[in-house]
């Protein structure tokens, strides 16, 4: 019983879900709306930072383990790949126009004379005609300095598209209604296109082969979207030297937009005419792209390169044929290891762990 003129003590009283869930929900709208927004115009650190904080909020709010929670990671992990992608670009066109205005630059002083001793140690005696190797070695180690340093941010950054989408993945492959494999099937696509960016070529494989599986579970013999995914197989075969399976999965490619072709000639509506038109225009690519694959490959032509892409292929090779002629071609090999290496040591992030994949970080 309760004292009169005191008022009840309910700070002990649990609080109620509907009314946290209907004051969370207009924020979780807007944060939506926002990163929707950000990712539409390209703006990916806007919409990384939007959608990183509606999945943190999304988790608290309906679980770790709910679908809402995945869909909010796959729109997060999304935006993370194409931001990944973008300073990817950024930076292969700085080193292209660093590696330019470095041999205009060393043209220039090569065409300018020297002063008797300049440039020179005062201890080294060096004879007319001896190439100074240190030179080509310094600029071989600091060019693999850079491009190590450099490629870890590169990389850092689609390690965490991975991470985030393949928690995703975990949530998502446990549901078992169509709408929600084809959810996942999306995330696993999404996951290959990652490996595809980071050069891990055997491992689109596998996740473009597991997005097929599922699809072809719940889509129809004819649907673009299986001539899709079954295009990206072959893809990522070919990049990963397996010509003769990418050629048997285009044949597949083919066969369905027959079929879809063949099922739009027969309606009658402009829709339909549309749609054929544009796929013959399809077929015609994919046809193209075998015959490209099917042909051996043609030697680089020095010619119909950018000047800044000549330069470099100009300067790699006269630092190559000084390296031969010195007797130190190792040594400089050595230094530079080139990114597509990496492909044969990539291992597969823990697949079936959810302890494996970061989860997006909580705003203090």
């Amino acid at each position: 019983m309760v004292d009169k003129g005191k008022q009840v003590d309910t700070s002990a009283a649990p609080p109620d879900p509907q009314s946290a869930f209907g004051a969370v929900m207009p924020v979780i709208a807007d944060l939506l709306e926002r990163g929707t927004r950000a990712f539409a115009l390209g703006s990916w650190e806007e919409a990384i930072e939007h959608f990183g904080e509606l999945a943190s909020i999304t988790e608290e709010t309906f679980g770790s383990e709910s679908q809402r929670y995945a869909d909010c990671l796959v729109m997060y992990g999304r935006a993370l790949l194409q931001h990944a992608i973008e300073q990817s670009a950024l930076l292969a066109q700085k080193t292209l126009a660093e590696a330019a205005a470095g041999s205009k630059e060393t043209e220039a002083k090569e065409g300018q004379p020297k002063e008797e001793g300049q440039g020179q140690p005062k201890a080294t005696i060096q004879f007319e005609g001896e190439p100074d190797f240190r030179q080509v070695e310094e600029e071989a180690a600091a060019a693999a300095e850079e491009e190590h340093d450099s490629g870890g941010d590169e990389d850092d950054d689609f390690a965490a598209a991975w991470n985030v989408l393949d928690l995703a993945r975990v949530i998502q492959e446990k549901a078992t209604d169509a709408k929600s494999q084809l959810k996942y099937a999306e995330t696993l696509m999404l996951l290959g296109d990652v490996s595809m960016e980071s050069e891990n070529f055997g491992q689109a494989v596998k996740d473009f082969a597991a997005a097929l599986e599922v699809k072809r579970r719940h889509l129809k013999e004819d649907d673009r979207e299986l001539a899709e995914i079954f295009y990206k197989v072959a893809l990522a075969y070919e990049y990963n030297q397996e010509s003769s399976k990418a050629l048997e999965l285009m044949s597949d490619v083919q066969r369905i937009l027959n079929n879809r072709l063949d099922a739009l000639r027969a309606e009658s509506t402009m829709e339909a005419k549309e749609e054929a038109d544009s796929l013959q225009e399809v077929l015609e690519d994919v046809a193209a792209k075998i015959e490209e694959w099917r042909a051996p490959p043609k030697p680089v032509d020095i010619g119909a390169l950018t000047e800044g892409e000549q330069l470099l292929a100009e300067r790699a090779k006269e630092m190559l044929k000084k390296a031969v002629e010195s007797g130190q071609i190792n040594d400089i090999t050595n230094l530079v290891k080139s990114k597509r290496d990496k492909q044969n040591e990539a291992k597969r992030q823990p697949e079936d762990s959810e302890g494996g994949a970061k989860r997006p970080k909580k705003n203090s």
